[in-house]
């Protein structure tokens, strides 16, 4: 009778500390990685031009951006990104790779973010500098980007990247263009 009363007592005790556990989230369970894969759609401002004015997606460029996120805990995590971007206008082409800190605000079904990433751009253009075609032009160097967004969790791996938005400053010779770059797609995390 003495062994029946402790089992009862163990369960009991087991059900009430379940019972007083919080519910996890379903995106921030510990330490975790997530890839992504996602559309981008990149503006450049060069300024004021009589041939480009400056004006918002005046020149657009248009592409894919691919990540990897090793989350350390459910709000920090370490990204590394690599995007493509294209412009049909100057036969444009923007190459860049960074890697840098993610901030979580919120770990449950909608996380909004923040980043900031360092690293290295490169653009080849036939006249977007001068605005005139026949001038092919080639730059790389050393970018960062800053910015943010918010992923919605669809179950337990799959997450929708609303939106992501950021800036990328290029400190190339010529010009500081002010790149602004905006995205959606699909992750994955595991």
């Amino acid at each position: 009778m003495k062994n029946i009363a402790i089992a009862v007592l163990l369960l009991a005790t087991a059900a009430l500390s379940f019972g007083q556990s919080p519910r996890p989230a379903i995106s921030a369970s510990g330490a975790s990685s997530d890839v992504y894969v996602g559309f981008l759609a990149t503006s450049p401002d060069y300024g004021t031009r009589a041939s480009y004015p400056g004006d918002f997606f005046a020149i657009p460029f248009y592409g894919g951006e691919a990540a990897y996120t090793r989350n350390l805990n459910a709000h920090w995590g370490v990204t590394g990104a690599f995007d493509f971007s294209a412009s049909s206008d100057f036969d444009g082409k923007l190459f860049s790779g960074t890697v840098g800190p993610r901030y979580n605000f919120m770990t449950h079904r909608l996380r909004p973010y923040a980043t900031a990433q360092i690293g290295y751009a490169h653009l080849s253009s036939n006249g977007l500098y001068t605005g005139k075609l026949g001038v092919t032009t080639s730059e790389s160097g050393f970018t960062y980007r800053l910015g943010g967004g918010a992923d919605l969790q669809l179950g337990d791996r799959f997450y929708w990247r609303v939106i992501s938005y950021d800036v990328q400053p290029q400190s190339w010779g010529r010009d500081t263009p002010w790149y602004q770059n905006f995205g959606t797609g699909v992750g994955f995390r595991f």
